[in-house]
């Protein structure tokens, strides 16, 4: 695979396998994927594995290449391939291995079944490398990626038409908010999976060495996916490839060990990681000692060739205390105890070489303790204590049926009970300038308990089928229904159309449009503000039209346009200062933001270069804005950004990777903040601007990562350098008073 490729065609329209990989388990990933492949123990034997390095256009084609030169190929039925000898002699091998020829045909534009195609725009693919390879381990395109704590999450940043906050592993994705995003590990969508959760959500919960990959939709995800109309995050965790494995690490952010392995029959497999977090070892304790660990677990069986079952579990804990200020006069600190438990159970079942469903039953628990306190008798003075749980129980079903080798139904659902209990308290009084903001009384206090519970439900149909030999359509309809809102029983429909079309060997046009809609979940209600009521359901109506085209063999170019319209949106609070407050809630500039309306529109270019040496590069440019509808005027949301640019650069070796990543943007949007007149004899007042009517300065950084790998007599002794915003650039985000 190439070093790096996040953009591009490289993982949809070019495949490769490195060697050294097994064939039975890149063809098993491929069958879990919806390709209809048969074969014999007998023939692909668990050691039998790739010869020499192989790319094809298609994945069929590929798996081609790696059986000939074992004697082996596909045939292919009507709706089937099997694996099978070559009936003709093989000629004798050479010196040197003979050079794979493609012939006209393999190049021409054929038919593809329809489980291969991927139809919807604003997709995009990260990690998806074979399995079985010692590069997997590393986990290449995290580890070339200068991210913050290695965080898988965070490559979500690097995607075009992102806006990240700095600090915060949540990013805003096509002017949405950072919540219109799912995250979704086998299967299972997570609540809030970060940890300090209270201050920015630092980082995921989520084991970057643990995962096969991330596919990720910015926009236009089908009907299979719902609740959300932001975007999709969607997580596997990996395949062991070996009978055993396991690794150690040690760096300023976590302490951790993963497990991962099968026995020997190939029947039971496992994957097992744990982190605890080191800042609370380095970080001066003046500053707060940020406890925090996660556990994550995995056992599969493959009970037979068409079933397989596997168990979930992921811990996530954290006992946070936050200090900002920590001299006695003006104190600010916020103390948080949360544990997020999951546990779910994956069914995979194929029926019949055209009937396969997935089913996944599980259970959330979620529990939260805050408290925060600000002492400063000159500006505020206040506390904090609140206390959340939610507890969740669901089961999903996903279906699809191969209606003909041309046309494929996808259809399935899901119920959820959900329940939530909040318990909150605060109380401020506002001194000296924060009095003359006018925004707020001199004194707030809240005293608030909430139950709240019901149920959410979803069905969903789709038909996909190619009624030409270059073009293929998707029509979907989904359902959705929440018992526990305002409203007693809200029901949202939602129709979405996708299609594609090759223009071309190497050139394709997506388009989507869809309508989408998305519920206040059981553990988002903004009791911090006050509020005590769950609101109906926002909706986005969406259009996305993109153009790929790969040239030169290893440089690709995409363009993708999108439009958003966003209705019934519920009131948001932000702090329109300091949006970095480790107690948000009680600052001055706590403000409610209801607009009419919100629109979203922007055009992202990417151009990326991936070969088969150690080189590798990519490139972005996002125009993009999003602006709210306030009182009957158009106001920048307070992360818009005009412009973003995004280089990237990636050099590998057998011991050396190397990554590099120059990110810039236009400013963020600012509201003002001056000196009106006096409200005192000493004291003189504050003029608030309009909102948003300002910009920041310009945000550029460069991130670095150097990494070395070395063998030793036990395995395989890593180590690596990463350095973010390397050369310490001034990145103003907030007004101070």
């Amino acid at each position: 695979m190439p070093a790096l490729s996040l953009y591009g065609a490289t993982e949809e329209d070019r495949v490769s396998a490195e060697a050294g990989d097994s064939i039975s388990e890149i063809i098993d990933r491929l069958r879990a994927d919806g390709f209809s492949i048969a074969y014999s123990t007998a023939l692909l034997p668990p050691g039998l594995v790739v010869q020499e390095r192989a790319v094809a256009p298609e994945p069929l084609a590929l798996v081609r290449k790696i059986l000939r030169p074992h004697g082996l190929t596909l045939r292919t039925t009507s709706t089937l391939h099997v694996v099978t000898r070559i009936t003709q002699k093989a000629p004798p091998p050479a010196t040197e291995p003979a050079p794979v020829q493609l012939t006209a045909a393999d190049l021409a534009p054929q038919e593809m079944p329809i489980a291969e195609v991927i139809v919807s725009a604003s997709r995009y693919r990260i990690l998806r490398e074979p399995l079985g390879t010692s590069s997997f381990i590393t986990q290449r395109t995290i580890q070339l990626l200068p991210d913050f704590g290695e965080d898988p999450i965070r490559a979500v940043h690097r995607l075009p038409g992102t806006a990240a906050g700095g600090p915060s592993a949540q990013a805003y994705i096509r002017g949405g908010e950072q919540n219109d995003t799912d995250i979704v590990l086998n299967g299972q969508r997570l609540l809030d999976p970060y940890h300090v959760r209270d201050f920015q959500n630092l980082f995921s919960a989520i084991d970057a060495r643990a995962i096969d990959g991330i596919e990720v939709f910015t926009g236009g995800f089908p009907v299979k996916y719902g609740d959300r109309m932001g975007g999709m995050v969607l997580i596997d965790t990996l395949m062991p490839d070996k009978p055993r494995r396991t690794e150690i690490g040690v760096s300023v952010f976590n302490t951790s060990v993963l497990s991962a392995g099968t026995t020997g029959d190939g029947d039971v497999d496992w994957v097992v990681s744990a982190r605890r977090g080191n800042l609370d070892l380095i970080l001066n304790e003046d500053l707060g000692e940020p406890y925090y660990f996660d556990v994550f677990a995995e056992i599969g069986w493959n009970i037979s060739p068409d079933t397989r079952l596997s168990a979930n579990w992921l811990l996530i804990d954290d006992k946070v205390l936050v200090v900002t200020e920590n001299d006695p006069t003006e104190r600010e600190e916020s103390d948080n105890n949360t544990r997020n438990a999951y546990f779910w159970v994956n069914w995979s079942q194929h029926w019949t070489d055209s009937l396969q469903s997935d089913t996944v039953l599980s259970t959330n628990t979620f529990n939260s303790e805050r408290t925060g306190m600000i002492d400063n008798v000159e500006r505020i003075v206040g506390m904090v204590d609140d206390r959340r749980r939610v507890d969740i129980l669901g089961i999903r079903q996903d279906w699809t049926y191969d209606f003909t080798p041309n046309q494929r139904l996808l259809f399935g659902g899901e119920l959820r009970s959900v329940s939530a209990g909040y318990d909150y308290f605060s109380i401020v009084d506002y001194f000296g300038l924060f009095r003359s903001f006018g925004i707020v009384p001199s004194s707030v206090e809240r005293d608030l308990l909430v139950e709240a519970g019901g149920q959410s439900a979803a069905l969903y149909l789709s038909d996909r089928w190619q009624f030409t030999k270059n073009t293929v359509a998707e029509l979907g309809i989904r359902w959705d229904m929440q018992t526990y809102t305002s409203a007693t029983r809200e029901r949202q429909v939602s129709p979405r159309f996708s299609i594609l079309h090759s223009i071309g060997r190497d050139t394709t046009l997506r388009a989507s449009w869809g309508r989408y809609y998305q519920s206040q979940g059981i553990y988002e209600l903004q009791i911090e503000d006050g509020v005590t009521d769950f609101f109906p359901a926002q909706r986005s109506d969406q259009a996305i039209v993109g153009l790929q085209h790969n040239f030169r063999d290893y440089y690709s170019f995409r363009i993708e346009a999108y439009w958003n319209s966003m209705e019934r949106l519920r009131p948001r609070y932000e702090n329109l200062f300091d949006p970095l407050a480790v107690i948000p809630e009680i600052q001055p500039d706590r403000v409610r933001t209801a607009p009419e309306k919100a629109s979203a529109r922007g055009a992202e270019f990417s151009l990326a270069y991936t070969s088969d040496g150690a080189f590798s590069w990519w490139a972005t440019y996002t125009r993009a804005t999003v602006e709210d509808r306030i009182n009957g005027s158009n106001v920048p949301r307070s992360w818009d950004q005009k412009h973003a640019v995004q280089v990237g650069l990636a050099w590998s070796s057998d011991r050396w990777d190397i990554g590099l990543v120059l990110n810039r943007h236009s400013g963020w949007p600012k509201t003002n903040l001056a000196i009106g007149s006096s409200s005192g004899p000493t004291m003189p007042g504050v003029a608030v601007g309009e909102r948003n009517a300002d910009r920041f300065g310009r945000f550029s950084t460069i991130d670095m990562r150097v990494s070395y790998k070395k063998p030793v007599s036990i395995g395989t002794l890593s180590m690596y350098l990463e350095l973010s915003n390397a050369f310490n650039r001034s990145n103003p985000c907030c007004v101070d008073f």
